[in-house]
């Protein structure tokens, strides 16, 4: 009996310095990719270069058929709205089937159950 918990908390032990051991090395690893990278990235032209890409792209501005269609949806969300309609609407349930699986029609219960907003009591 004390043998088998002797060797059971030995090899607790070395399991776990194992497990230790391999991520320190992989921190160390980590560590050094990232003085790597850091090296690398510090050169003054690419910050230059990041630099004026930036500049050159807050400039342009967003495309005009990217501003065409964000109008185009804009539009259509104030007439929806003047029009009183809700913009997202749902859908109603589709019916389950009778050759459809059980975990379907559990899962179509569950989600329907989950947007149904509980009354308040009027208890005091």
């Amino acid at each position: 009996m004390t043998q088998d918990l002797q060797f059971g908390l030995l090899l607790m032990v070395v399991g776990m310095g194992l497990v230790f051991t391999i991520l320190a090395m992989l921190w160390g690893v980590i560590a050094i990719f990232q003085r790597i990278d850091r090296r690398l990235l510090a050169s003054e032209e690419e910050k230059t270069q990041i630099a004026a890409a930036t500049a050159a792209r807050a400039e342009a501005g967003p495309p005009a058929d990217l501003m065409a269609a964000i109008m185009v949806a804009l539009d259509r969300y104030r007439q929806e709205e003047a029009a009183g309609g809700r913009v997202a609407t749902r859908y109603p349930p589709v019916e389950i089937e009778q050759g459809q699986a059980r975990w379907v029609a559990v899962g179509r219960a569950y989600q329907l159950r989950s947007n149904i907003v509980p009354r308040r009591s009027n208890t005091r």
